[in-house]
């Protein structure tokens, strides 16, 4: 892997959400602006008019969510068009990340997981009209749900989440069982043993998660489990770690691109779960989403969107948009 060309398109102003559609970058918070090919930006056909700040798209292209990250609204959109709202529980909002995301199911269908209804009850719904697929009776488990993520595949589902006082946990979920079994959401799940704190977490492929620690606090002092200040790659075929290390761990958001990881810590880098083979791009002064005035994942939050079939992601700098192709 060696670093390609950057490609820095002009912006008008400075866009606020980033997706692809194809090979075009569309900023839905922005009201629907977008970057062709051609290097052209239309201008924005709608004005949403509320405070969202982020967005997440669908596989496929048709969907996005747009939300408003440390509040309690969102939208769910058919290219661009307004199909419903959404909405999580006030409590803590504040202090942590909007939970949702989107995928793909084996039949095709869309979907979305989501905490409509408390802070705690991870739902799976249709996309397109919004259809509850876990419904349920059974009492959820005490977590506040975040930073959702379905694996490449639909499989598996993701939450990177806290538990009071605050502690920073991971909870996997196999889908298909939650759609048989809806309870399943609220009982023992898929979840690597980990000793520390999760920093952060992310789908390396569909059957392998990379997990960051934070490197202090640790449960157990006599555990042999991911501690703190370890990054580890957790395997659901085999259930184990199939690496760990402490020399390389990212403390901020991971986006998988290119059988690699693109994160920020002092400039924007992309990495090999392992980190021994790493790029750097130093030279672009990354933006970054306004932060939460507290929270717990105070680290650099970019605004970053990684194509789904092809190796590059686009990226949000201080003076354009900057689309970066890996070779």
């Amino acid at each position: 892997m060696k670093k390609a060309g950057i490609e820095h398109l002009p912006t008008r102003t400075r866009p606020q959400s980033l997706i692809w559609e194809g090979n075009e970058l569309v900023d839905w918070v922005g009201g629907g602006r977008r970057w062709l090919a051609s290097g052209a930006e239309p201008s924005a056909v709608v004005n949403y008019a509320y405070s969202f700040g982020r967005a997440v798209g669908s596989p496929s292209g048709r969907f996005s969510v747009i939300y408003a990250d440390r509040q309690t609204k969102g939208l769910v959109l058919e290219h661009g068009h307004v199909l419903r709202e959404i909405n999580r529980s006030f409590y803590f909002a504040d202090a942590y990340d909007y939970p949702v995301a989107l995928g793909m199911l084996p039949d095709g269908r869309e979907v979305m997981a989501h905490c409509p209804d408390s802070y705690n009850r991870i739902e799976i719904e249709t996309l397109a009209e919004g259809q509850r697929l876990t419904q349920r009776e059974s009492e959820a488990i005490d977590v506040f749900h975040s930073r959702l993520q379905f694996s490449p595949d639909g499989r598996y589902l993701l939450s990177a989440g806290w538990v009071w006082h605050p502690w920073n946990v991971l909870h996997v979920y196999d889908v298909a069982e939650a759609l048989s079994q809806p309870a399943s959401l609220d009982s023992a799940d898929l979840a690597p043993p980990i000793n520390g704190q999760v920093a952060s977490a992310g789908w390396h492929d569909a059957q392998h998660i990379v997990v960051t620690t934070n490197d202090e606090d640790e449960l157990d002092d006599e555990s042999d489990d991911l501690g703190a200040g370890e990054s580890g790659i957790w395997s659901l075929a085999r259930h184990a770690w199939s690496q760990r290390q402490r020399d390389w761990n990212p403390l901020g958001p991971l986006y998988p691109c290119a059988g690699g990881l693109v994160y920020v810590e002092e400039d924007l880098r992309w990495s090999t779960p392992d980190g021994l083979t790493q790029l750097a791009w130093p030279e672009l002064k990354i933006h970054h989403a306004p932060a939460a005035e507290h929270g717990l994942w105070p680290h650099p939050r970019p605004i970053i969107a990684v194509h789904p079939t092809h190796p590059r992601f686009a990226v949000v700098t201080e003076t354009s948009l900057a689309v970066i192709t890996l070779a």
